[in-house]
């Protein structure tokens, strides 16, 4: 089973089983509108799949991986063995600094090119935390995670995930427009921006207004036959706009301040309408 390539805000992994476990249905196209990091679609490995992500660099990296993996890996491994090779901090931060400059770079120039999903990668590994995180500019503000090592890939994992994505279209769309041609039987995972919560891995953030829209789509696609499962924070005010359907309370532990130690035990819901 593939695994996910870079580490996500809000990753699922921790609620794999749970999610599994709530898929009784069979179903035809997987739609996933807010990817991320995909570890539900990685251990579903659906045979049809319509993956989407409002984060552009992101979804670079997910067409140049089903592209051309081998290039890939082969670019990966030449940034992973000169960052290891340093040997002080001085040089591994000032290292990485440099190739964070270089990577707003290419977002600036809009230039989606291997070179860029390289760097994402690589930045996703050796940054604090493996934290994404971007200014209002849209551009990548992670600190250095100082590690003396950083390991950016799997080769067997890589071109595994490889062979799921040329299954996949692959959009870079507002969650509602890729959903559009969602028919009866298929199934849908959304899994936004939790609400009013950690939201700055995107520049113009998840709004209020999005969650309506987001529950104003699940209300018109439950109505078209559509299967859908949604995730998001134990909030009265999801609790409310989600209350004609199925919610379950799931525990997780989550970062709770900037200190990697600080974990808390936080409840979640899942909402479904099958």
């Amino acid at each position: 089973m593939a695994s996910p390539v870079v580490k996500w805000v809000g990753g699922k992994r921790q609620l794999l089983s749970v999610l599994k476990e709530k898929i009784t249905v069979p179903f035809n196209t997987y739609y996933e509108p807010f990817f991320g990091g995909g570890a539900l679609f990685f251990a579903l490995a659906p045979e049809k799949a319509v993956i989407n992500d409002i984060n552009s660099e992101l979804i670079n990296l997910y067409r140049q991986l089903k592209r051309a993996p081998q290039a890939l890996i082969k670019e990966l491994k030449l940034i992973q063995e000169h960052y290891n090779s340093l040997k002080t901090d001085a040089l591994r931060t000032d290292y990485y600094l440099q190739q964070r400059a270089k990577f707003n770079e290419l977002i600036i120039d809009r230039e989606h090119s291997r070179e860029a999903a390289v760097l994402f990668i690589f930045l996703n590994k050796a940054s604090y935390n493996g934290l994404y995180r971007v200014n209002q500019q849209g551009l990548f503000n992670a600190p250095s995670g100082h590690k003396e090592q950083v390991h950016c890939y799997n080769e067997d994992n890589l071109i595994e995930v490889s062979k799921l994505l040329k299954h996949c279209k692959i959009c870079n769309q507002d969650f509602a427009s890729v959903c559009k041609n969602a028919e009866k039987g298929d199934f849908i995972f959304f899994d936004s921006p939790y609400f009013d919560t950690f939201t700055s891995y995107q520049s113009q953030g998840f709004t209020l207004e999005d969650h309506q829209r987001l529950a104003s789509l699940f209300k018109k696609l439950t109505e078209k036959g559509v299967f859908c499962l949604l995730t998001n924070s134990n909030t009265e005010y999801i609790r409310e706009l989600y209350s004609d359907y199925i919610i379950s309370t799931v525990n997780v532990k989550r970062y709770i301040n900037c200190d990697a130690s600080g974990r808390a035990d936080c409840k979640e819901i899942i909402i479904q309408n099958f």
